[in-house]
């Protein structure tokens, strides 16, 4: 059996329709989740079947596939197994209090980088909410960009090989040798940035900070004229609060 093929077609099967209900608003019938799948109706209903008896579907009164009441207890498992150390989320407020502007906390999820925290600003005018939870964009993100300067070669050249370099703003890098120079720098200085490279009139930037061996990217996130007027403040605070000083000091 060939590395990444499945060994029960029926488990791969049933976790793929569980995936298409939870990336649909509760509206799908069997026969779409089937077209969906790649099965036929028999067989999507055989899979739906069962995870209706085990809690992971129900049906809403319009005979449409739902998540069911299993489902939370994965997401307080998942939150639990993978929410912040309390050291790094001290630091990221540590950060937050010492500039006043929103900063987040990004970290690996398998081979993609996903925002795990936040703490917003006290400016009047400040970066919309962002939703923790958000994912792809490395290219474009300053806490991307970071982490992937900072992983070992391996992965780096995996995630770059799969990464779509989509055009989020003017500013958006589009080419691969351009990001490959931003990521050297990124690794000979310690930090990155994202200007406007997402969204316009944001500007981020990132640097990294290793808590027992896992690595995580705090970054201040602010509109581009004051995190510009600040910059020197800014890097000088998030790169004392990513270093082994800051990790003393919230001991």
């Amino acid at each position: 059996m060939a590395e990444g093929e499945y060994r029960i077609q029926s488990l791969a099967r049933g976790l793929s329709v569980l995936s298409e209900v939870a990336n649909s608003d509760g509206e799908l019938t069997a026969a779409e989740l089937s077209r969906r799948v790649g099965v036929s109706t028999q067989t999507a209903y055989h899979l739906l079947h069962t995870l209706r008896q085990t809690g992971y579907v129900e049906q809403n009164s319009s005979q449409r596939y739902r998540l069911g009441r299993a489902i939370p207890a994965l997401i307080d498992g998942y939150k639990r197994q993978f929410s912040p150390p309390d050291a790094v989320l001290r630091r990221l407020r540590r950060l937050k209090d010492a500039t006043g502007e929103t900063c987040s906390l990004s970290a690996w999820s398998g081979d993609d980088v996903e925002l795990v925290a936040q703490e917003a600003g006290d400016h009047t005018i400040r970066v919309a909410d962002i939703q923790v939870g958000q994912r792809g964009a490395l290219h474009a993100r300053a806490a991307g960009k970071i982490l992937l300067a900072r992983a070992d070669e391996d992965k780096r050249k995996r995630v770059l090989q799969d990464i779509l370099l989509k055009k989020f703003t003017e500013h958006t890098i589009t080419r691969r040798a351009k990001l490959e120079e931003a990521l050297q720098r990124a690794r000979d200085t310690g930090w990155a940035m994202d200007d406007e490279e997402f969204s316009s009139g944001l500007t981020c930037v990132a640097a990294c900070l290793d808590h027992d061996g896992t690595d995580f990217a705090l970054a201040i996130l602010a509109p581009t004229e004051r995190l510009k007027a600040n910059f020197d403040h800014y890097l000088a605070t998030l790169l004392d609060v990513t270093s082994n000083r800051g990790a003393r000091r919230n001991g």
